[in-house]
């Protein structure tokens, strides 16, 4: 076996394991998006344990796909592709280097969906508590960068805007 089919066949391998990996981790999301919105404390607490693991799972990956990428000479994440083209003339890990990252896109997504449902969910809880001590409600603000906030020392209210 030379060189070029013996990178290849560690790409394959580490791709086809990223992917799978990838996939169990869109799993934990969607699961972690249901247990938002049914306020399901118990689920949320073994699915954050879950997420946690396949993310240092999905980080171990990363770095052993650098070590592949430094043994061919193509050191940087920027050179993947070209090192793919370099050891694999039909072009299946090219197709599979696509959809890993066409699947890791989606449990951004996810996730940037989760983390907008948890911060509803806390400013929720932080105005019903407001209300339960006696507490005036702070107005949401908007801040230079355009995010909303509920300080008014850090930005101007969403009804002057």
């Amino acid at each position: 076996m030379n060189d070029r089919q013996h990178y290849r066949n560690q790409l394959h391998d580490l791709l086809r394991t990223q992917f799978d990996c990838a996939g169990r981790l869109h799993t934990v999301l969607t699961a972690e998006a249901e247990a938002l919105t049914n306020r399901d404390v118990d689920s949320l607490e073994r699915l954050v344990g879950d997420k946690h693991g396949l993310i240092q799972t999905f980080e171990a990956l990363e770095l052993r796909k650098r070590h592949i990428l430094d043994q061919t000479g193509f050191g940087a994440d920027q050179d993947v592709e070209a090192c793919i083209d370099w050891c694999d003339d039909s072009g299946q890990l090219r197709r599979g280097w696509h959809l890993l990252l066409e699947r890791i896109n989606r449990c951004q997504r996810q996730n940037r969906i989760n983390g907008a449902t948890l911060d509803s969910s806390r400013r929720h809880a932080q105005q019903a508590l407001a209300i339960l001590r006696g507490q005036p409600i702070a107005a949401q603000l908007y801040n230079p960068a355009g995010a909303t906030t509920l300080n008014e020392d850090s930005g101007r209210s969403l009804a002057k805007a």
